[in-house]
């Protein structure tokens, strides 16, 4: 039994998310849906990559992504959809999936264009391309072969002899701020060295917690998450409410955060 994932910045207050089900279901009654977010912050396709990037790899070769954020045909955009890793991403040609993909070779990209199924109708073309893919139709017939794909530029951490300087890209719902600070880039400039994490609220910590739950509670601290990157969390346990860093020192997306080696 396939899986298709959805991710978009439709929300839960409205009927939205239901009416995009429906159109799946109709066509796919086999299919199981797996929802990533509907909480996306409308058009915010960067905080979109981050949530998918960090999760598209546990899922089995032949999964659907389908990802409705950004603009439509209409606006001036075009959907599409790209092959990586014997998954079908859907999405619109706006640098949101290749953020995603950035780190994998992309073995397919098409301009999705389905006889009898207008351009405009984001749900029910969505719908019928994946439908298509679900039944183990190829790519190449979903419409004509893209020559670029768009991209979109990211925040890049800056790593030196001394020091990574990165920024804060993502504010989870506990308020742990996520930096573009990798545990792979840190180890490789470690060297038996020293270190202090330096915020730019004017806080220093000497130590980088591997698990949240290793975090003494209230505690500001970094550490690595799932996905290997630099985060600054609030420890927490038990029923009683902490603020995230976010609203603990004030940190927001795009402060800086830097490791100092010594």
């Amino acid at each position: 039994m396939g899986i298709i994932t959805l991710i978009s910045d439709y929300g839960l207050r409205d009927n939205t998310v239901a009416r995009l089900k429906i159109r799946l279901m109709r066509r796919i009654e086999e299919a199981r849906l797996l929802d990533i977010s509907h909480l996306v912050e409308p058009h915010n396709i960067l905080e979109a990559a981050h949530m998918l990037r960090g999760v598209y790899r546990d899922f089995p070769k032949g999964t659907i992504h389908c990802v409705m954020i950004g603009t439509s045909p209409m606006e001036g955009g075009e959907y599409i959809c790209l092959k990586a890793c014997g998954q079908f991403f859907l999405g619109t040609n706006n640098g949101l999936l290749t953020s995603v993909l950035k780190n994998e070779k992309i073995t397919g990209a098409r301009l999705l264009d389905i006889r009898g199924i207008d351009p405009n109708d984001e749900k029910e073309l969505f719908a019928a391309a994946a439908s298509h893919l679900f039944s183990g139709g190829k790519i190449e017939m979903l419409g004509p072969a893209i020559t670029s794909v768009k991209k979109v530029k990211e925040p890049a951490a800056g790593i030196g002899d001394f020091a990574i300087s990165g920024n804060v890209v993502y504010i989870d719902r506990m308020g742990t701020c996520v930096t573009n600070i990798s545990r792979e880039s840190f180890q490789n400039q470690l060297k038996g060295r020293t270190f202090s994490v330096e915020l730019a609220r004017n806080r220093s910590m000497k130590k980088i917690y591997d698990r949240i739950a290793d975090v003494p509670q209230g505690k500001l601290a970094a550490l690595w998450n799932e996905e290997g990157m630099l985060s600054i969390a609030v420890g927490k346990s038990g029923g009683e409410h902490i603020r995230g860093s976010n609203e603990l020192i004030g940190m927001k997306i795009h402060d800086w955060v830097r490791i100092d080696f010594v």
